[in-house]
């Protein structure tokens, strides 16, 4: 096994192996989030004593905590140490407490995403610093998500806001492969993306797991407006017997919700098609003269303007009335009150209303003065 690959010793306390136990127990117990025993390297055994890493900066905390057990006998010694190849930090402030100590915590990033073998990350506006202090700063970081997360292989920066038609950011890569083609897991099911030209979000993990289990009739007909590489339309076909037709106007995310309906075995059952759903109006659409009328359920996830596509889902609902899961941004303090007022002033246009609010959701804080927004609406014949 490998020792510490310099000269400086850490310091260990020795006792007999019935003490040890004892002994951890009482330390976490007494100094709790602390964490005085050093665990990214080896507790070691030597016949009948047990030697425990320890942090040099809490020696002599921990001696005068011992020095009121004298049933416990002890030393401290100093020695190599030998790495722990189970130790796993937990954040990337507690490895940038170790390796970058003179690193601000406030300009360390609370989350950032993660997308199969890619982290994405975002940084507050740095004001105070040279660019190459900023760039030092940005590489230590992203390193520092590679080392908490030992299956992601690229990071990059968020460079740009959400913009244009694709919904697309620019990405900057900080560190690792610039490979932006990965495969992310979610709710039992597998979807390839490329992060640079097909949007994807792993932020709404949890509204595709409940819309995915909720009730579904056997044999719906479902349309999934703006599906991208299709992780709605997947995760329902899969745990339901429905039918999905998922539309993109993105050629590169219709080349993933291809790949990904084979994936995960769904060919007879999610149908792709690359273009706007808006051409699903037009007299001569063979495929929307198909629809129309016939949906059972809607999702319409374009919540900057899906509201302007509720022609569309209106010309595709059932005759009788359908569901719709329609998704908003929308301005606090009361965003849902917001989003079900505008939904419902929309649907006035058109020959339907709102017979049951199933469910209204905040999905998430899409900014300091706005929410995302989910709307789970039955609406049927006016």
């Amino acid at each position: 096994m490998p020792e510490v690959n310099n000269q400086q010793k850490i310091p260990f306390i020795r006792l007999n192996k019935e003490d040890a136990q004892y002994l951890i127990d009482s330390i976490h117990k007494q100094f709790g989030s602390k964490s005085i025993i050093e665990y990214k390297y080896k507790i070691i055994k030597e016949k009948s004593k047990v030697l425990i890493p320890l942090k040099r900066k809490y020696i002599n905390e921990l001696a005068s905590y011992l020095e009121e057990r004298a049933s416990i006998n002890y030393n401290l010694i100093y020695r190599k140490a030998i790495i722990n190849p189970r130790f796993k930090y937990k954040t990337i402030k507690d490895v940038l407490k170790e390796k970058s100590p003179k690193l601000p915590s406030n300009l360390i990033p609370n989350s950032y995403d993660t997308i199969g073998s890619i982290a994405i990350v975002e940084f507050p506006h740095l004001t105070n610093l040279s660019n190459k202090e900023i760039l030092v700063y940005k590489t230590t970081i992203a390193k520092a998500i590679t080392i908490v997360n030992k299956s992601i292989d690229s990071v990059y920066e968020k460079a740009s806001q959400i913009k244009g038609e694709y919904r697309l950011r620019k990405l900057q890569l900080l560190y690792g492969n610039d490979n932006p083609e990965t495969i992310h897991r979610e709710n039992y099911s597998v979807f390839k993306v490329n992060v640079k030209t097909a949007y994807f979000t792993p932020r709404l993990v949890n509204e595709r797991r409940r819309i995915a289990n909720s009730p579904f009739n056997k044999g719906e007909l479902i349309i999934d407006m703006f599906a991208g590489v299709g992780p709605f339309s997947i995760q329902i076909a899969k745990k339901h017997d429905v039918r999905v037709y998922a539309f993109d106007i993105n050629l590169d995310a219709y080349k993933y919700l291809k790949e990904n309906i084979i994936l995960n075995q769904l060919e007879n059952t999610v149908f792709p098609f690359n273009i706007d759903t808006k051409e699903l109006l037009e007299y001569d659409n063979q495929l929307g003269n198909s629809l129309k009328g016939k949906a059972d359920r809607i999702i319409m996830n374009l919540p900057e303007k899906s509201l302007e596509f509720l022609d569309v889902a209106c010309f595709l609902i059932n005759e009788s009335g359908g569901i719709i899961h329609n998704y908003q941004f929308c301005p606090k303090p009361n965003p849902a009150e917001i989003a079900v007022e505008r939904f419902t002033e929309a649907l006035t246009h058109y020959k339907y209303q709102i017979e049951n609010i199933i469910h209204i959701n905040t999905v998430k804080s899409y900014s300091p003065t706005s929410d995302l927004i989910s709307l789970d609406i039955k609406i049927i014949p006016s």
